[in-house]
């Protein structure tokens, strides 16, 4: 069901800082419908797959490092520590380019991973778990070998989870701190700030009386 804040369509015009209003968001429901909010979670959207990007690139590097250190042989960490590298360098300008105009809220954005850090740690929590239950199956034996196998599998988990965290953690973190970055952002960046109150002089609800904010 969609719920529309209490502001109609006939209201005079406020100001950026009215919208941009804490107090004004702590009043209005969670869930209520605002271009501010449209804004903010759509650049959060697109910010939170750059972070994993960002986070993602010295994983890379260091699974090179650790195989080339386990086999003896560079190959591994002369392809995965440049891709790292350049993983996280495209991932930070990207960043930094995003967080700083205004998303396209005409694209279709669909994140299905959770949407708070705290969700994002309880999922790598379970399945850290379960992949930490499946190698316990397998260790004893790898270690009975004797020829480096259990180093091999535990360097792996300890990877695995390494890019569980980049993949999920990072972006989920993103994602549940979009709205207040946001504000945090148009109020300290000039040229984010105008590029709002630009849209804000144009923009009316299409689809029926919801406000500019709250955010």
């Amino acid at each position: 069901m969609t719920h529309h804040i209490p502001f109609p369509a006939g209201a005079p015009a406020h100001s950026l800082d009215h919208w941009l209003s804490p107090e004004l968001a702590r009043v209005s429901p969670p869930n209520a419908p605002s271009r501010l909010r449209q804004l903010a979670d759509a650049q959060g959207t697109i910010a939170a797959g750059w972070s994993s990007a960002i986070a993602g690139g010295p994983v890379l590097a260091l699974a090179g490092a650790f195989f080339s250190a386990m086999y003896g042989h560079p190959a591994p960490v002369l392809v995965l520590l440049p891709l790292g590298a350049a993983l996280t360098l495209l991932g930070a300008w990207s960043w930094k380019r995003v967080r700083s105009s205004l998303p396209d809220t005409g694209r279709l954005l669909i994140s299905r991973g959770p949407g708070s850090a705290r969700g994002g740690i309880a999922m790598v929590s379970v399945l850290g778990v379960a992949l930490a239950g499946i190698q316990a199956l397998y260790l004893p034996s790898a270690a009975a070998k004797g020829d480096g196998t259990a180093i091999t599998l535990v360097g792996a988990f300890v990877l695995l989870l390494a890019l569980l965290v980049a993949c999920i953690v990072v972006p989920s973190t993103v994602m549940g701190r979009a709205r207040q970055s946001f504000r945090l952002r148009v109020q300290s960046n000039p040229g984010l700030r105008r590029a709002v109150e630009e849209d804000l002089a144009v923009w009316r609800d299409p689809h029926g009386n919801a406000g500019y904010g709250p955010l």
